[in-house]
């Protein structure tokens, strides 16, 4: 799964782009004396953190989907393996104990 985030996010790098894009539209305008530098540093800024929003809600979206659609699948999750070979060893070691 992390793999297919990893694909999601890479194309997120639009969305850097797209802030590197702004920020040299804005500089040319802020070097014409068109905006005020500290206009462009509040916009790159709340841009940057709306982006990053959207980011983490599309993440977060993605990830609940494909646990959605794997919870149908006949598939054992980590936490259930693990909790399995738990119990496994302490039946061995029960086995091993009434042996002796």
């Amino acid at each position: 799964m992390d793999s297919l985030i990893q694909l999601i996010l890479g194309g997120f790098g639009v969305s850097d782009d797209l802030v590197s894009l702004c920020r040299s539209y804005m500089s040319s305008l802020v070097q014409q004396g068109a905006m005020e530098q500290w206009a462009m540093d509040k916009l790159i800024s709340q841009l940057e953190e709306e982006l990053a929003r959207r980011r983490e809600a599309l993440v977060r979206g993605f990830k609940n989907e494909v646990e959605k659609f794997l919870s149908f699948l006949p598939f054992v999750t980590i936490e259930q393996f693990k909790a399995l070979e738990a119990r496994v060893k302490a039946l061995e070691g029960e086995m091993a104990n009434s042996k002796d």
